[in-house]
């Protein structure tokens, strides 16, 4: 059922991670294995991959420099697993936040590693299948196929997660998000304990599509349960847009006294 399914490695010739060819091999899959960073970045050029797993330690450029230039000019929606051989909390959301998919520790036992892939698969295709129609809220138009958002009609180019993250949020407006669902949805997993990454997503997200009262959306944090997007119609609209004027005269004095103190 595999059969069609082409999955690059990049790892180091001397890399622990070489079995995992023949590992896919028998489980259906077809495996490049690629060396360098540089080699991989240019056979995407050529070839069509369905996923790639990359080795956190490469001999000519760093994995985050790999994964920010697949994303970047190459394929915004191709699934990337990294492999590490040490759990590090900060290696991990740079990894996360650079564009990969998942994050796996090795040594990994053969059957759990063929499931991950499995389940990133399923989430990848289904996220794919998802409406190609574009989603509309107030100003805003977020487009699937593209993978952009619109405001007032100009376009805004966002980051694969930014727009995974959007378009989670807009399709759920009004409704509380929990952490938990938004993790599994955009990586996969949870995130470990006391991880920044999804606030850091979350802001980011806020500040690429400049969501305010003033736009007519609005990205609230729900104390110990998650997130909620808000599409706020007129009377509110003038009402939070008044509302963070006032505030933000308010302060203006308060502001100079600093600056002039």
């Amino acid at each position: 059922m595999n059969a069609r399914t082409n999955i690059a490695l990049l790892a180091n010739s001397s890399s622990p991670l070489h079995p995992l060819q023949e590992l896919l091999a028998v489980a259906g899959y077809q495996c490049n294995v690629f060396h360098a960073g540089r080699d991989l970045i240019q056979g995407l050029g050529h070839d069509t991959y369905e996923m790639l797993l990359i080795d956190r330690e490469l001999a000519d450029i760093s994995a985050i420099d790999v994964i920010r230039t697949v994303r970047a000019v190459r394929n915004r929606d191709v699934p990337i697993v990294i492999f590490a051989s040490e759990n590090n909390d900060d290696d991990l959301v740079e990894a996360l936040d650079a564009g990969a998919d998942d994050y796996v520790l090795r040594p990994l036992a053969a059957r759990v590693l063929l499931a991950r892939i499995a389940a990133l698969r399923r989430r990848m295709s289904g996220t794919r299948l998802r409406g190609a129609m574009p989603l509309r809220a107030g100003p805003y138009e977020l487009s699937n196929p593209g993978r952009y958002a619109t405001l007032n009609g100009g376009r805004i180019p966002m980051t694969p997660k930014e727009f995974d993250l959007a378009m989670l949020m807009f399709a759920n407006a009004g409704r509380i998000l929990a952490s938990r669902r938004i993790e599994h949805t955009i990586w996969g997993h949870d995130l470990p304990p006391y991880s920044r990454a999804l606030a850091g997503l979350v802001s980011r997200m806020r500040r690429t599509l400049n969501l305010c009262a003033e736009n007519g959306v609005t990205v609230s944090v729900v104390y110990a349960q998650g997130y909620r997007l808000d599409i706020l119609d007129q009377a509110a609209r003038h009402e939070l847009s008044a509302a963070a004027r006032a505030a933000s005269a308010s302060s203006t004095p308060a502001r100079m006294f600093k600056l002039l103190s």
